[in-house]
């Protein structure tokens, strides 16, 4: 019996102890959500570059072509790829060679894009439709063409896309016909040559564009003794 006696004092002792809120554990923090792949950059203007000469591909120092959609002209392009500033003592100096560029050289990579009758609205985006190799994350389009074309107030966003470049419009009065805006992007890598690996978006759809372009892989680097 005496044990029971003591034995009753500790039991309602526990359940009083049992019986008081117990303090919240403090949640494990989480990482924030991200779009996977895709990063936001800041344009650049096309107006501010100094250009050297361009390469001259087999189509020349330019590349022109036409972008359909369903058998109709929604935009007309035209690109190049321009090596860096030369110096003062190299004016006559008409065509670029990548070869004698030196290691690290920049190209700009020029896109004049113009849309067409032929498209059902206005042209929302334009891109690269794989990665862009040698991206020296310069990228941007010619300021003075864009608000000329889109109006005072508009805006055009910039973007790498799991390595592909976008552009595209997110105010403005609408990219309509006959509008010409020049966009560009910057890389060290010279073009392989002219690729289908460009696309331009309506509310219809995207369209393949041909345009000079970096080659899939980077080349390796010669091996030195």
């Amino acid at each position: 019996m005496k044990k029971a006696a003591f034995a009753l004092p500790a039991l309602l002792a526990l359940a009083a102890c049992s019986a008081e809120p117990q303090p919240e554990a403090e949640p494990t923090p989480e990482a924030s959500p991200t779009v996977s792949g895709v990063r936001a950059l800041v344009a650049s203007g096309f107006e501010e570059l100094k250009l050297g000469p361009k390469i001259a591909g087999p189509q020349g120092s330019e590349v022109a072509g036409t972008i359909m959609f369903e058998g109709r002209l929604i935009a007309e392009i035209t690109s190049f790829v321009a090596c860096p500033e030369l110096e003062s003592n190299t004016e006559l100096v008409t065509q670029c060679d990548p070869a004698a560029q030196a290691e690290g050289a920049v190209y700009t990579y020029a896109h004049r894009i113009t849309p067409g009758e032929g498209a059902k609205g206005p042209i929302l985006s334009f891109r690269t439709a794989r990665r862009a190799n040698g991206f020296a994350n310069v990228i941007g389009f010619d300021r003075q063409q864009a608000e000329a074309a889109l109006g005072e107030g508009y805006n055009i966003g910039v973007s790498v896309d799991n390595g592909a470049l976008v552009w595209r419009i997110e105010a403005g009065d609408g990219w309509d016909a006959g509008e010409e805006i020049t966009l560009f992007w910057q890389g060290e890598l010279p073009p392989e040559g002219p690729e289908e690996v460009y696309e331009v978006e309506t509310a219809e759809g995207r369209a393949a564009a041909t345009g000079p372009f970096p080659p899939a892989e980077a080349p390796e680097s010669p091996e030195t003794e």
